[in-house]
C-alpha cells in the first residue's frame, strides 16, 4: 500500500512539474514604446485617461515646476540600457531654455527596466499671462523599439482618438477665478487682489480654489478690509491695475 501511495504521489508530482513548464512562457511580441499617462489603466471609475495635459501656473505660488513624464514599453527586460527616440515636435510655440529647461538629447529604458522618466522644468515667464505656449512630443521606432501601439478611438460618435506616441503639454499662467471665490467678502476678482492676498494672507491659492470654508472667507475678507484701511490711512492707498481703489466684499465693509 505504501509503495502504491508513493508512486501516485510521484505522478502527481511529475504531472504538476509539467504543467508549471508550459505555464512559464516567455514574452514574444515586439518592444512597444508609449507614452504612459495615455496608456495606463484609470486610477478610479470614471477618470478620463488623456494624452495632453495642461500645465498652469495661474494658482501657484511657485516660479517654476518639475513634471515627470513616464515612458514605457512592453516586451522583456534587456541586460543593457536601450535607446529610444523622444523628440519634440516642431509645431511646439515653448521655447526650450525660457518656457522649459532643455532636455538630454538621448533617452534610454535602462537595464532590468521597463521604463523610463522624463523631468520637465517649465518655468513661470510672464509671456504667459497673456499667452498659451505648447510642448508637443512624438515617440519614434528605432533600433530598440517599435511604435505600433499608435492610438486608439475613445469616441465612435466624434472619431476622436487617444495618442499612445505623441502627448502634449499647454503651459500658460492665464489667471482664473478661483472656484470659491465670493465677491461678497472678496469683492470683484483680480490678479492683483489675489496676488496681494496670498502675500499678506500667506495662503496657497489652489487652496482658495478647491477647499475654503465660508466663516475663513468672511475672516480673509476683514482682514483685508482692514490691512487696505490701515495702509490708505498711512498714505499708501493700494490701486488696482485699472486705477480704482481696491476694497473687498461689500459684506465685510
Amino acid at each position: 500500500m505504501n509503495k502504491i501511495k508513493f508512486y501516485v504521489a510521484g505522478l502527481f508530482l511529475l504531472i504538476l512539474a509539467n504543467a508549471c513548464k508550459k505555464n512559464l512562457e516567455t514574452y514574444s511580441g515586439k518592444n512597444n514604446i508609449y507614452f504612459n499617462e495615455a496608456g495606463r489603466l484609470p486610477a478610479f471609475t470614471g477618470e478620463v485617461i488623456k494624452d495632453s495635459t495642461v500645465m498652469s501656473f495661474s494658482l501657484a505660488k511657485s516660479t517654476d515646476s518639475v513634471v515627470n513624464m513616464i515612458i514605457k514599453t512592453t516586451g522583456a527586460l534587456s541586460s543593457e540600457d536601450r535607446t529610444y527616440k523622444l523628440i519634440i515636435d516642431p509645431v511646439s510655440t515653448a521655447i526650450a531654455g525660457k518656457h522649459f529647461d532643455a532636455l538630454p538629447q538621448t533617452f534610454s529604458i535602462k537595464k532590468n527596466k521597463l521604463q523610463d522618466t522624463v523631468k520637465i522644468k517649465f518655468h513661470r515667464t510672464a509671456d504667459l499671462q497673456t499667452q498659451n505656449f505648447t510642448l508637443f512630443f512624438k515617440l519614434e521606432a528605432n533600433e530598440n523599439f517599435v511604435t505600433d501601439m499608435v492610438d486608439k478611438v475613445i469616441n465612435t460618435t466624434t472619431g476622436q482618438r487617444l495618442s499612445f506616441i505623441r502627448y502634449r503639454w499647454f503651459l500658460n499662467d492665464i489667471i482664473k477665478k478661483p472656484g470659491r471665490w465670493l465677491d461678497g467678502y472678496l469683492g470683484t476678482f483680480t490678479r492683483k487682489k489675489l496676488s496681494l492676498l496670498v502675500q499678506v494672507l500667506n495662503v496657497d491659492p489652489s487652496y482658495l480654489d478647491t477647499s475654503v470654508s465660508i466663516a475663513e472667507m468672511t475672516a480673509y475678507g476683514k482682514f483685508m478690509q482692514r490691512y487696505l484701511n490701515e495702509q490708505k490711512a498711512a498714505g499708501n492707498t493700494i490701486y488696482e491695475e485699472d486705477g480704482s481703489e481696491m476694497i473687498m466684499g461689500v459684506s465685510v465693509q
